[in-house]
């Protein structure tokens, strides 16, 4: 195939939008800044909206709620007025799985016996809720568990809040090696949430904080 001819300019015309190009590149290099560093988390509209009655759980909601679930269904566990979507045939079996940050996006048998789940939630009226799941298990990587953890009218909230996940040692933000797990914030509604791959806890952090302080809830 034939490439188009180059269009011809007089010389001078030519000369005269080199200069140009150049003067322009020029002012665009003194001009340009170091990009800013990417949030963790962005804004999104939830697609589970806390109701006004749910949304006035949110300061009576600390405690522990224990839930007697079917792991071969659907399930919505509501804590006060956050809460935790996990589909049929998400949990990996408890017995033989494997655990551990290599082993999330691994394969696994599934659960198929009925189990209990604890939640302890702390600090629900503040802007750092917490949740604390046990036992501990993953999920099957081809299933989307999603947390919905909601925070109370008087918090401020934007896209530099992130849902870190925190052991016994630390909090990460699991998004940093893992983009899956981006967090996202409605500020409408209150809500931040994201996909989990496995459970302890779960807390809700700046940027700009140190995670490691909410070791504990």
């Amino acid at each position: 195939m034939r490439l188009p001819m180059m269009a011809r300019y007089p010389n001078s015309l030519l000369s005269a939008l080199v200069l140009a190009s150049t003067l322009l590149t020029g002012c665009a290099g003194e001009s340009t800044a170091p990009n800013a560093p990417a949030l963790s988390s962005k804004l999104a509209t939830s697609p589970f909206i806390p109701t006004d009655a749910q949304k006035a759980l949110v300061g009576a909601s600390d405690g522990t709620y224990s839930f007697s679930i079917d792991p071969t269904r659907d399930h919505v566990l509501a804590f006060g007025a956050s809460q935790l979507f996990i589909p049929a045939n998400a949990i990996c079996d408890l017995a033989t799985s494997s655990y551990g940050a290599a082993h999330w996006n691994n394969d696994c048998s599934l659960q198929n016996e009925a189990l209990t789940i604890t939640a302890v939630v702390k600090n629900a009226a503040t802007d750092h809720p917490s949740i604390d799941f046990q036992p501990a298990m993953r999920f099957s990587p081809d299933k989307t568990v999603s947390l919905y953890l909601v925070v109370s009218n008087q918090a401020s909230i934007d896209a530099s809040r992130v849902m870190k996940y925190c052991n016994e040692t630390s909090c990460v933000d699991e998004s940093l090696t893992d983009v899956e797990l981006k967090s996202n914030v409605d500020v409408e509604n209150k809500v931040v949430f994201r996909r989990i791959k496995h459970f302890s806890g779960y807390v809700i952090a700046q940027l700009t904080e140190s995670a490691d302080a909410f070791l504990g809830f």
